[in-house]
């Protein structure tokens, strides 16, 4: 006895499996776009983590920081931290000594503007001082109205004036200086020649990274 079996033609198999493939793509494309991952304007703002170059720095335990007359450290072989939890808004050479400041001098060099959402020293994020915004910058006595950062907060300024800036924006191509006023939640004060781990994060996939020594100037 002969048996005849019907079997599906390879063109018609080839041609199911085409469409199954089409459609499971169809399927993962409406899952991706449905939970919220389609390009935004926050996403589309994304930078890699060398959009910020670091081309300076300054983090002495002494006067005029990167220039600046006003940026004075107290000569205490330290930059202090926890350790001026009192006072820690006041300027570190007064009287009662408030945190001290460090200087970062950088540069974005992307072709888009980037936002500085944060600055981490050590762990701690310290972030923009709305209140600073189109101050002249002056650390020559306490002040608790923007005329510097407060602790545990930032402030902007060009390369040259000493006018901070009135948001935090950086134009592409521009270079600028972030004073920072360490804040008092800090586990520690800093010993000199101790290294310090940066994060400026701005909006990136990761926040750009340095390590820089404190005490020098560069």
């Amino acid at each position: 006895m002969i048996t005849k079996r019907r079997g599906i033609s390879e063109i018609i198999a080839t041609l199911m499996l085409l469409g199954i493939t089409t459609a499971g793509s169809v399927f993962l494309a409406s899952l991706v776009y449905g939970s919220g991952f389609q390009n935004t304007p926050e996403s589309d703002s994304l930078q890699s983590s060398y959009a910020i170059k670091l081309t300076g720095y300054d983090t002495r335990d002494s006067n005029d920081l990167l220039g600046i007359g006003s940026i004075d450290n107290k000569f205490d072989k330290k930059l202090c931290a926890k350790g001026c939890q009192g006072f820690a808004d006041n300027i570190p050479n007064s009287a009662n000594p408030g945190t001290e400041f460090l200087a970062l001098q950088i540069r974005n060099v992307s072709t888009e503007s980037v936002y500085l959402k944060g600055i981490q020293i050590n762990g701690i994020q310290h972030v923009w001082d709305q209140n600073t915004g189109g101050k002249s910058l002056d650390a020559s006595s306490n002040d608790y109205a923007g005329k510097y950062p407060l602790n545990g907060k930032f402030s902007i300024i060009s390369v040259t004036g000493l006018a901070q800036k009135s948001e935090n924006k950086v134009d592409a191509d521009e270079e600028v200086r972030l004073i920072i006023k360490l804040d008092d939640a800090l586990s520690s004060d800093i010993a000199l020649s101790k290294p310090i781990l940066t994060g400026i994060n701005f909006g990136g996939v990761r926040a750009s990274e340095n390590v820089i020594l404190s005490g020098e100037i560069r």
